[in-house]
């Protein structure tokens, strides 16, 4: 397939000189926990969740302290700085990706958005396994903060020699992304 390449972001801690792939590398998959809400049970595929802005990113990490003061030990994970890094997706781009944001896709799918928004795992999963079935790279759907965040979830095995991974950012409480995100999520400085 061909296409635009597609720009995601994603957090992580990060471990400078960390060798490609491993665990706190910008490029380390987490194996399948089945407790993603499109995970791919039995590692047919490993997913990685990502988000379409380095905010949103950030949002999704910070989200478990949401209303509470930010400070700099909840941009800290494992003893390391969690950092920022942009994910690209080479040559099939968004045409290989299910956006599940457009009412005709769902249609021909047969997909309904009550079941992507369930917080159930046995209800969502079975989306993200049919599409793995179906040829697809991954999925793009809405956070579940806000409409105008979209997480994009990519089946590892499908685009593994198509993804590239820029510079980690380590992030502070001045980054411009923590700012956004933490004022979205109620969390004063």
């Amino acid at each position: 397939m061909s296409g635009d390449p597609v720009e995601l972001w994603r957090v992580f801690p990060w471990r400078e000189g960390s060798t490609p792939g491993d665990v706190f590398s910008p490029s380390y998959v987490p194996p399948p926990s089945g407790r993603g809400r499109f995970d791919i049970p039995r590692n047919q595929s490993f997913v990685l969740y990502l988000a379409e802005s380095p905010d949103h990113a950030v949002g999704e990490a910070l989200q478990p302290w949401r209303g509470r003061p930010l400070t700099d030990a909840l941009l800290k994970h494992s003893g390391l700085p969690l950092s920022v890094v942009r994910v690209g997706v080479d040559g099939g781009g968004r045409q290989e990706i299910a956006d599940l944001c457009d009412p005709e896709l769902l249609t021909r799918l047969g997909v309904a958005p009550d079941r992507l928004a369930s917080r159930l795992r046995w209800v969502t999963q079975p989306v993200a396994v049919s599409l793995w079935q179906r040829g697809f790279g991954g999925l793009r759907w809405w956070s579940a903060f806000w409409g105008d965040w979209h997480t994009v979830v990519l089946f590892r095995e499908r685009v593994r020699e198509r993804l590239t991974f820029g510079e980690p950012e380590p992030l502070t409480v001045e980054s411009p992304a923590v700012v956004e995100a933490a004022r979205l999520l109620g969390m004063e400085a």
